[in-house]
């Protein structure tokens, strides 16, 4: 029996570690507004995502994973991405558009060699 995935999209996370130096406000505040926008500006953006969310830790909830015998997670962070194939969201980090206007603008709040990405292959239980 072969799992029944999910074969309209796909899901590409991005697991984030902010820069040294800044707070999680100046985090939050940087990625949520001048650095969403910035991605969300780009036409290969428009052309190949069909879902972006941010998703911020939540200092107060951090911590409750080791009730119950697990490690406190380390990121800051998460970007989700659906698009229709990972060749199309691929495309997106591997584009001159991106390396040109987004790269750069990571460097104000990311520490990017920290960074993680996940490619996932979806099965929905619920929706």
């Amino acid at each position: 029996m072969s799992i029944p995935f999910r074969t309209d999209r796909v899901r590409v996370i991005v697991f984030l570690k902010r820069k040294p130096g800044l707070t999680k406000e100046e985090f939050s505040r940087y990625w949520q507004g001048p650095h969403a926008e910035l991605f969300m500006s780009l036409d290969i953006v428009k052309k190949n995502v069909i879902k972006y969310e941010q998703a911020h830790v939540n200092d107060k909830y951090i911590t409750a994973p080791q009730a119950m015998g697990l490690t406190a997670p380390d990121w800051d962070g998460l970007v989700v991405l659906d698009g229709e194939s990972y060749d199309k969201l691929f495309e997106i980090f591997l584009s001159e558009e991106y390396a040109r206007i987004v790269a750069p603008d990571e460097e104000h709040f990311i520490d990017r060699p920290k960074c993680q990405i996940l490619p996932l292959d979806l099965f929905t239980a619920i929706e």
